[in-house]
C-alpha cells in the first residue's frame, strides 16, 4: 500500500474488468479443433492471455504446423465477437474498483491489448461502458508496438497527461505487467488467474481480489 495518491490508475481491459479471456480461450479452442488441432485449454489460455491478435494467429500457424487456411483466422475473430455480443460479465470487484477511483477524483483509463472495435462490444455487454463513462480507451492499435513493449502505457499517459512514475496499472498477464514495468509505472498484479511466477518476475505486486485495488492504491477509505 502506499501512502501517497497516484495521478491516474490504468486499467488493463480483458481479465481485469471484463471475464473475455476464458470464452476466448474457448472459441479459439474450437476452432482449432474443427481444423484437426487439438490442445488443452488452460495450455492455451495461458499461451493467449494478453497477447495480440497478430501473436495468437502465429501461434496457430505453429500449432497447425503451417500456413492456416485461407479465411481460417478471420473467421475465429469474427465469431469471437459474435460470442462477446452475447453478454460478458464484468470480473468480481472490477465495478466497485472502478468507482472508487472515480470518487476520489484520481483518472483513469482503460489501456488493452485488444482492438477498440472489441472494447465498443465488450464494455457495454458487461456494463462496465456505463460504469466508465468517458474514460478515455487506449488499444493496441494505437501504437506501432503492443504490449509487452511499454510504448501503449507511455501512449496513454501522455495522452491523459500524467508522469508515467504517478500512475498505477491494474494488469493479470506478464505481458501485460512487463509492458506497464517497462514503462516505469507501478504494477498491480491481478494473479486469480495467472502464472504467479512469471507475474512476480515483473515485478507486479500480487493481488487476488479487485476489491483491494483502493486499499492498495492508497484511496480513503470512504472512496466508492
Amino acid at each position: 500500500m502506499t501512502s501517497q495518491l497516484p495521478a491516474a490508475v490504468l486499467f488493463d481491459c480483458d481479465g481485469v474488468l471484463v471475464d473475455t479471456e476464458r470464452t476466448a480461450s474457448r472459441v479459439l479452442a474450437g476452432c482449432l479443433a474443427e481444423i484437426g488441432v487439438e490442445v488443452e485449454f488452460e495450455a492455451l489460455r495461458q499461451k493467449i492471455t494478453g497477447t495480440s491478435l497478430a501473436t495468437a494467429e502465429a501461434m496457430c500457424a505453429e500449432l497447425y504446423g503451417g500456413p492456416l487456411p485461407a479465411g481460417w483466422f478471420a473467421g475465429f475473430v469474427t465469431y469471437r465477437l459474435e460470442v462477446f455480443r452475447q453478454g460478458v460479465d464484468p470480473i468480481p470487484g472490477a465495478i466497485e474498483a472502478v468507482r472508487a477511483v472515480q470518487s476520489a477524483g484520481v483518472r483513469l483509463a482503460v489501456v488493452s491489448q485488444g482492438a477498440h472495435e472489441k472494447m465498443a462490444i465488450t464494455l457495454p455487454s458487461s456494463g462496465l461502458a456505463e460504469v466508465l463513462g468517458d474514460a478515455p480507451l487506449f488499444s493496441g492499435q494505437d501504437v506501432t508496438r503492443g504490449k509487452p513493449h511499454p510504448d501503449l502505457y507511455l501512449h496513454a499517459a501522455a495522452s491523459v497527461g500524467v508522469d508515467p512514475a504517478d500512475c498505477v496499472v491494474v494488469e493479470d498477464s506478464p505481458t501485460g505487467a512487463t509492458a506497464a514495468a517497462a514503462a516505469g509505472m507501478r504494477v498491480l498484479g491481478y494473479a486469480v488467474d495467472a502464472d504467479h511466477e512469471r507475474m512476480r518476475a515483473t515485478g507486479a505486486e500480487l493481488f487476488f481480489d479487485l476489491r483491494e485495488v483502493p486499499t492498495l492504491v492508497g484511496l480513503p477509505a470512504s472512496a466508492g
